[in-house]
């Protein structure tokens, strides 16, 4: 690629590009940045939902910002691309590509015919143990291919061609340099957009641990918004306390966002948590917070909890040279946190090369070296043409004018050969599909969401106690018990310091969690000095704690 990249992140509030010249000294130089919001639906959860309204803004901000070229890096988001770490049997780079086309179907909820997949190795092969054979680790990045076709037609009705298509996450990681760890310990970056909001582990500057989840700062400006009567716009710069101290407005918009901060809070956290659960004794020394959701009073913070982490706001300008943006200091501070994933894809070409990964499908890439070859043929053609004079010129350009139709041709039923074989798959699979959606959201009818239920849980219980052990009884369907609110009975052991208060304190402060109702207590005991408590504890488990996979399949 050129020295100068452009990177082009497409969000759910704004579509943002970043122009980035790799200089010779080793300074990156940040030529321009822009960015142009875009109407709530256009894009939702990464996926492109208007491809017209969407294009409209690219071209309107390329001509405003005047960007040297129309080739980018594009940025794809969303619960449709998957990032997994994985060990897989060490071999050829080539031959792991022709096996990962039917071993990746383990790693990744997607088909793979439906599938577009990149890999790069992260370390040499090593004895798999056993019956012995070798091991390799790879870091597996996929899309769904709709999704890839939807960015691809936005580009190509805004006139602009994705050179590479790089999955957002990995952009934001390039975008913060790495501290170096002992390899105990993992930082982590937390990305909060309007709808989207993206947490990424690295350890020792790899990828370890990637999850895209659907919630958004969008929500905490639309309750204050709802709550104070007030327009969006002053809904947002209260949400980011940037308004008067003294303006009445600022006290109400803080007490009604503390709850829905508090959810948000806890659903990344949550997530946290899961990744330090799965991983061992791997702590986390950085909480790293970008993103326009970040700029929310005191959300960093409320996500730390009482994580033992360094949190810093990242500051995406900071390691390159903006002199030539033409903006304030002011200005380039209200930018920054939005312009990380922008930065990040701009930066591809400075990545590791074992990683520079692209989920630009295979036929796009192919057509485009079949134009490149044509084009050069017909430039070489021509000067052919004009040694054997204009006669022989018009035979040479007809015949192969020919060839090219004939190729082109060709083309078009070989592909049609392909789309006539999988559409006689879509009958039967389409009622295989739809039976077991069905069977699929029958069985997950009061599903339980355990990870959020377990946070609430810990967060309500007092300080002082501790669970021994914990145990649930489904509910019947909702189906069978028509009006029931209830997903089953939890039952709980306990043990506490403190004597009969803590008994009181626990049905008081489990109050408040929203998974539980009909809490009570039993089967007490205090030891003579009335310090040791133990008791048992049971409460109906609410829909609360519903994962709510049942309707997606329902959907």
């Amino acid at each position: 690629m050129d020295s100068v990249t452009v990177g082009l992140d497409i969000g759910s509030s704004a579509v943002r590009a970043a122009e980035i010249e790799m200089g010779r000294d080793g300074r990156r130089i940040l030529r321009r940045y822009a960015q142009i919001g875009l109407p709530a639906g256009h894009v939702v959860d990464g996926e492109i939902h208007n491809i017209p309204g969407v294009a409209g803004a690219l071209r309107r901000m390329w001509n405003e910002a005047g960007f040297s070229t129309k080739k980018v890096v594009l940025g794809v988001s969303g619960p449709r691309v998957f990032i997994r770490q994985a060990d897989v049997t060490a071999m050829r780079p080539e031959d792991m590509r022709s096996s990962l086309k039917f071993e990746a179907q383990d790693l990744v909820p997607i088909p793979m015919e439906d599938a577009v997949i990149d890999f790069s190795l992260l370390d040499d092969p090593r004895p798999a143990g056993g019956e012995g054979g070798e091991t390799q680790r790879i870091l597996l990045v996929a899309a769904h291919r709709d999704l890839l076709r939807s960015y691809l037609a936005t580009m190509k009705e805004a006139s602009l061609e994705a050179v590479v298509m790089d999955a957002a996450p990995l952009a934001l990681m390039r975008a913060v340099p790495s501290v170096a760890g002992d390899g105990r310990t993992a930082e982590v970056i937390v990305s909060i957009g309007a709808e989207l909001t993206t947490v990424a582990v690295r350890q020792d500057g790899l990828p370890r641990f990637i999850r895209s989840l659907t919630v958004g700062g969008s929500k905490l400006t639309e309750t204050i918004a709802h709550n104070l009567h007030i327009e969006m716009a002053t809904a947002e710069r209260l949400k980011r306390g940037a308004v008067d101290a003294e303006s009445p407005y600022l006290t109400q918009a803080r007490k009604a966002l503390t709850p829905e901060m508090k959810d948000l809070a806890e659903e990344i956290r949550a997530t946290i948590d899961f990744f330090m659960a799965q991983s061992g004794h791997v702590e986390v020394d950085r909480l790293l917070v970008t993103g326009g959701g970040s700029l929310t009073e005191k959300l960093p913070h409320a996500i730390a909890g009482d994580l033992p982490a360094q949190v810093l706001a990242i500051d995406s300008l900071a390691p390159l040279d903006t002199s030539r943006t033409g903006y304030s200091a002011d200005q380039l501070r209200k930018i920054s946190a939005g312009a990380t994933t922008a930065i990040g894809l701009a930066l591809w070409p400075t990545e590791a090369p074992f990683i520079r990964l692209s989920l630009l499908p295979e036929e796009v890439r192919e057509a485009r070296r079949t134009k490149r070859i044509v084009t050069g043929a017909g430039i070489g053609l021509l000067a052919v043409v004009g040694a054997l004079g204009v006669a022989s010129a018009a035979q040479v350009l007809a015949v192969h004018s020919a060839k090219h139709k004939a190729a082109v041709e060709q083309s078009r039923a070989a592909a049609l050969n392909v789309q006539v074989a999988q559409l006689e798959k879509v009958t039967a699979a389409h009622a295989l599909v739809q039976s077991r959606a069905a069977l699929a959201a029958q069985v997950l009818q009061g599903d339980v969401n355990w990870v959020q239920f377990v946070g609430h849980l810990s967060a309500a219980m007092p300080p002082n106690t501790q669970l021994t052990s914990l145990s649930l009884s489904r509910q019947k369907t909702a189906a069978a018990v028509p009006g029931s609110s209830a997903l089953g009975t939890v039952s709980m052991s306990i043990k506490g310091t403190g004597g009969l208060p803590t008994a009181s304190a626990w049905l008081v402060d489990l109050a408040r969690d929203p998974d539980l109702t009909n809490l009570t207590i039993g089967g007490m005991t205090v030891d003579h000095n009335g310090g040791t408590i133990t008791f048992t504890s049971t409460a109906n488990l609410t829909t609360s704690a519903d994962s709510h996979r049942s309707q997606e399949f329902s959907k």
